[in-house]
């Protein structure tokens, strides 16, 4: 997949499909997962507006971060 974007998005694409069919095997809402994801990258813009570089390990710890 070395500088073949379109293929990336497709296969993407289709492993974003297969966890949708996962979770919904699962009972668990897609909408959920995408609120944390959201929330996650919220957080993590969040923190760089602040001037915290958000990683693990570092100064800034969360369970949050992308």
């Amino acid at each position: 997949m070395i500088n073949d974007r379109p293929a990336l998005v497709r296969d993407s694409a289709a492993f974003i499909v297969l966890l949708e069919k996962i979770w919904k095997a699962r009972d668990v809402e897609a909408g959920l997962v995408w609120a944390e994801i959201e929330e996650r990258i919220r957080l993590a813009d969040e923190l760089r507006v602040g001037g915290i570089r958000p990683y693990k390990g570092g100064r800034f710890r969360s369970t949050k971060l992308p």
